[in-house]
Formats: structure tokens, C-alpha cells, sequence
């Protein structure tokens, strides 16, 4: 009796791990499979010629990648996609990428609530069907793919700063912006004159967002464009909205496309973009100066 009963015992410490170990290969073979559906959706995020300043990394709100995943805060049952609302922390995205070495990405984690993840259908973990595994960012270069859902999860209140800027109204609030900056150790101001913009954009370790107004050459409603480089002439700005056109909006002849994505802006047609506002991004050094 006491040998079936050793017996037994094995049998199901036995069958408990082999459980247990199917239930760990389960779960890794969703998340490589949830890995492999973004690597297999088309992109149209690229690093970009910008003239003046070479190569810049962009980033798309409506990129196939993530266009359609519920960008919202928790406790809401609105169901709105990131692709219509996230431009500002895709303009951001882009800003950190043009200051922020690539391997340095990933300091914002130490900020978070939880674990930065993605999954086919929420941009935060807080608002996922919980029906599928979520892919965890690790690397440097998880994060320099995904830079603006990370924002858009911290904006979103995935963030141990006690921000949610994310709410009901559309787009997201701005509160957030300073504590992204807080997290990258950059120096954030605000400006509202294009001129003084104009003076900080191309800065060695200055990067500049704009939101530009309603019924501009860019929006109806407002929306944050990144100042990516100019020239004597013109200003080169990222479009977080990747288009081919912008017929429809009020003085869109002042544009010009170089690219989907980038777009010339002559300085003397800038009241055009009805620019209300400028954050400007700097690295700066351990005594308080620009580096």
C-alpha cells in the first residue's frame, strides 16, 4: 500500500509539471506568434532624409502596425483607435528619437506602473480583451520600434508619476509631456512665437513639437507636428499623419509633400499651420547647461 501510494504521488507530481511546462510553451508560442504578427504588418514608419539634418527616424499614428488599437485610459468605454487621436505621442516620439541615443530608450520603464507590452488590439495593457498573450518590450530596440505606443501607454496612466493624460476629450492633454521629459532627464519649455521656434529648431540637442490649430493647413481640429529641421527658406516638418495629400484642409497649397510623412513649409507662410504653441525638448548637461 505504501509503494501505490509513493507511486501515485510521483504520477502526479509528474503530471503537474508536464502541465505546468505545456502551459510555459503555450504561453511563449502566443507571444511569438503576437512578435510575428507585428513583424509581418507593413510599416510605414522609416528613418527619413530630412534635408539639413540627414537621417531622422519617423513614426506614423496611422502606421498598419498600430492604427487600429484602442488608444484609451482605463475605466472608459470609449473605443477610440490610436490612429485618429495620437498624434502627440507620436510627435513626441520622434523629437526623443532625434535626442535620445537608441540604447537609452528603454529608461522610461523605470517609470511604469507595469511592464510596457503590445498586443493586436490595445495600445495599454489596462484596456487588452485579455484573450491573447501581450509581447513585453525589452530591448533598446523594442523600444525605438514601439517608441509611441510607450507614450501613448504612459499617457494613458501607465506611469508612476500619478499623470493620465488621456481622458474623454479628444486627442491627449499635455499634462503628461512634462513627466516624459522628467523620465529622459530633458529640460521642457514652452514657447508660443514661431520666430523663437524657428531660432531653437536644428539646436544641437533641441527638439521641437508644435501643435498646430483648427482649420490650419494641417487639421481641422488641432494636431502635433514635429519640427524636424529648415533651412533659410523653409521649415521641414514630420507629419505623425502619414497622407499623400492635404487638399482638404484650409490653405494646403502652402505645403509642399517632399515625402508622405515630410512636408516643406515656407517661414513666410507659417500662419498658415496656425501653429498656437512649441514644446521644446533639451538635453542639457549635469550643471544645468545645454550639452
Amino acid at each position: 500500500m505504501r509503494d501505490f501510494l509513493k507511486r501515485m504521488v510521483l504520477v502526479c507530481c509528474v503530471s503537474v509539471l508536464a502541465v505546468l511546462g505545456c502551459a510555459h510553451v503555450s504561453f511563449a508560442d502566443a507571444t511569438s506568434d503576437m512578435e510575428a504578427y507585428f513583424a509581418g504588418q507593413e510599416s510605414y514608419s522609416c528613418m527619413m532624409e530630412v534635408p539639413g539634418r540627414g537621417l531622422m527616424r519617423y513614426y506614423a499614428q496611422n502606421d498598419e502596425l498600430w492604427r487600429d488599437l484602442t488608444y484609451e485610459k482605463e475605466g472608459v468605454v470609449t473605443i477610440r483607435p490610436f490612429r485618429d487621436s495620437g498624434c502627440s505621442p507620436t510627435a513626441m516620439a520622434m523629437a526623443l528619437a532625434s535626442l535620445i541615443p537608441e540604447d537609452e530608450l528603454p529608461l522610461i520603464r523605470n517609470y511604469a506602473k507595469r511592464e510596457y507590452s503590445l498586443c493586436s488590439c490595445s495600445v495599454n495593457k489596462a484596456r487588452c480583451t485579455h484573450s491573447h498573450a501581450r509581447y513585453v518590450l525589452t530591448s533598446a530596440r523594442d523600444y525605438a520600434r514601439f517608441l509611441p505606443l510607450v507614450l501613448a501607454d504612459f499617457a494613458a496612466g501607465n506611469n508612476i508619476m500619478g499623470v493620465v493624460s488621456r481622458n474623454t476629450a479628444a486627442g491627449t492633454g499635455s499634462g503628461y509631456l512634462n513627466k516624459v521629459a522628467e523620465a529622459y532627464g530633458l529640460q521642457i519649455s514652452f514657447l508660443n512665437r514661431y520666430t523663437e521656434a524657428k531660432e531653437m529648431v536644428g539646436r544641437e540637442n533641441v527638439a521641437v513639437v508644435a501643435l498646430a490649430g483648427r482649420n490650419g493647413c494641417f487639421t481641422t481640429v488641432g494636431h502635433y507636428v514635429f519640427l524636424a529641421g529648415k533651412d533659410d527658406d523653409a521649415m521641414y516638418i514630420m507629419d505623425p499623419l502619414y497622407r499623400t495629400t492635404y487638399k482638404s484642409f484650409n490653405k494646403s497649397n502652402k505645403l509642399k509633400i517632399i515625402q508622405p510623412g515630410l512636408v516643406k513649409l515656407r517661414h513666410d507662410n507659417c500662419s498658415a499651420a496656425n501653429f498656437t504653441h512649441y514644446v521644446v525638448l533639451e538635453k542639457v548637461s549635469s550643471d544645468g547647461a545645454g550639452e
